[in-house]
């Protein structure tokens, strides 16, 4: 089954749509020296407190063995 979307209802979503940015986080040249975990775990609380902040989306690990550790979606914040 198709559902059908009109112009109208096209119009409605779109002014209700936001603006964000992606970032690609990758491996560094350091990513495999000692101590680095303690790095990696308190950018995951930076995180964290992002998102209770409303300011990070979405974020998705990559666990693939190559040098792309994850993708973060970032809301765009107006300027006031």
């Amino acid at each position: 089954m198709t559902t059908t979307i009109t112009d109208e209802f096209m119009q409605q979503m779109l002014s209700t749509t936001k603006n964000y940015c992606i970032v690609i986080l990758k491996a560094g040249p350091k990513r495999n020296e000692a101590g680095v975990e303690k790095i990696i775990w308190e950018h995951g609380r930076r995180n964290f407190a992002l998102r209770a902040d409303g300011v990070l989306s979405i974020v998705c690990p990559i666990s693939d063995g190559s040098n792309v550790m994850g993708w973060e979606f970032l809301m765009l914040l107006s300027k006031k």
